[in-house]
C-alpha cells in the first residue's frame, strides 16, 4: 500500500476541510475505522483507520471537517506500506536526509527540537518518538528514521 502526503491539501483520499462523513468513508481505504470523541475534556473527533502494522488517524478539531492527519510509521520492517512525499518514502529514508529534501525544495526548517521537527509554512510535522529497538542516527542518538507523520491545514510552528 502506499501513502501519498500532500501538504497542506491533505493525505488522499482524505483532504483537509472534508466534511466527517466522507472523511470516514475515505479513511476506510486505509483499514478499520472506529470514530473517537468528542469528549468532555476534548471536543476533537479523531478517525482512526487501522491498517494490519499501521494506523492513520484522521483530526477533525470543530468534530465537522478534518484540519489534520497523522499518520504513523509500520511497526514491521518488511512491511509493504510506503509513506510518500515527492518521491521520498518519509519513513524509510534517513531523517536527517528527509529534512535535507524539504530544505532543497526550498521549505524552511525548524529543528530546534530534534525530536519533533516542523517543516515551516508546509503545514507537516514529524516525530523521532519511539519505544522500540531501532537504528539511531550516530550524531544525535535518535531514532534514525521519523516515527510518525502529521500533516495539517495549520502552520505547526504556530
Amino acid at each position: 500500500m502506499e501513502i501519498i502526503l500532500d501538504p497542506p491539501n491533505g493525505v488522499p483520499p482524505v483532504a483537509m476541510g472534508m466534511p466527517f462523513e466522507e472523511a470516514v468513508a475515505a479513511a476506510a481505504s486505509w483499514g478499520e475505522v472506529r470514530v473517537m470523541g468528542p469528549f468532555d475534556h476534548n471536543p476533537t473527533v479523531q478517525i482512526q483507520a487501522m491498517g494490519d502494522d499501521f494506523d492513520v488517524v484522521v483530526i477533525l478539531k470543530d468534530q465537522k471537517t478534518v484540519n489534520a492527519v497523522d499518520v504513523s510509521a509500520p511497526e514491521e520492517e518488511d512491511s509493504d506500506l510506503r509513506v510518500m512525499w515527492r518521491g521520498f518514502d518519509v519513513f524509510r529514508t534517513p531523517a536527517r536526509q528527509l529534512l535535507q529534501a524539504f530544505s532543497e525544495a526550498g521549505y524552511r526548517i525548524d529543528d530546534s527540537n530534534p525530536e519533533e521537527p516542523v517543516v515551516l509554512d508546509l503545514t507537516i510535522a514529524f516525530n523521532r518518538w519511539t519505544s522500540q529497538e531501532v537504528p539511531v542516527d550516530p550524531e544525535d542518538g535518535l531514532p534514525l528514521y521519523f516515527t510518525a507523520a502529521l500533516v495539517s491545514n495549520e502552520n505547526p510552528s504556530v
